[in-house]
């Protein structure tokens, strides 16, 4: 099979000797562009398309989804990165790995959701619910402290300043078990060491 480069090469000896050959012989300048215009249409008629790569691309990224309903769904690995995903609901998805990078997640629902090793960085997260929710090694921002509340969720092994972490743990809804972990809140935030 003869590889894009050898073909390439294959034109371009034919197109300069056939330029060469021509009568009578054209300027140095013409030759150029001449040559240059078979080497730009061989390349692009040889080129091979970029193969998808399952859960790569885009997906989401800066698409407005206000209000939708994602709940239940599998996301894994989806990057979500500056939605606009104001009310949005996620409840009891899998959203595992999945990138909100700079997301506007005012007042979205990630009860029971499990979200570990997501990333919230820089996320607006006003009144968002993550009542039950899976955190485990999710990265977050200062945002995280001004979700709408956090009960029963699993924060274990996830990324926050240290001074939010204690703000949280202030909260009156820092309490509670996970519903699929087992794990208290209270505990996987550290607030009683």
């Amino acid at each position: 099979m003869m590889t894009v480069r050898r073909a390439v090469a294959l034109v371009v000896v034919a197109a300069s000797t056939a330029l060469r050959l021509a009568a009578p012989p054209p300027k140095a300048a013409t030759r150029r562009e001449a040559l240059a215009r078979v080497l730009v249409a061989t390349t692009l008629s040889t080129a091979t398309p970029a193969l998808a790569v399952s859960g790569g691309g885009k997906d989401f990224a800066g698409a407005t989804i206000k209000g939708e309903d994602f709940s239940k769904g599998s996301y894994n690995a989806k990057d979500f990165s500056g939605v606009d995903a104001v009310g949005a609901k996620f409840e009891a998805a899998s959203l595992r790995g999945a990138r909100f990078f700079k997301a506007d997640l005012a007042g979205a629902d990630f009860s029971t959701a499990d979200l570990s090793a997501a990333s919230f960085e820089g996320a607006n997260l006003d009144g968002t619910k993550f009542t039950g929710a899976v955190a485990e090694g999710t990265a977050f921002s200062q945002t995280l402290e001004n979700v709408g509340d956090i009960e029963g969720a699993d924060f274990t092994d996830a990324i926050m300043r240290s001074d939010v972490q204690k703000r949280l743990c202030d909260r009156a809804d820092a309490k509670g078990t996970n519903p699929k972990t087992g794990v208290d809140t209270r505990e996987s935030l550290f607030c009683d060491l």
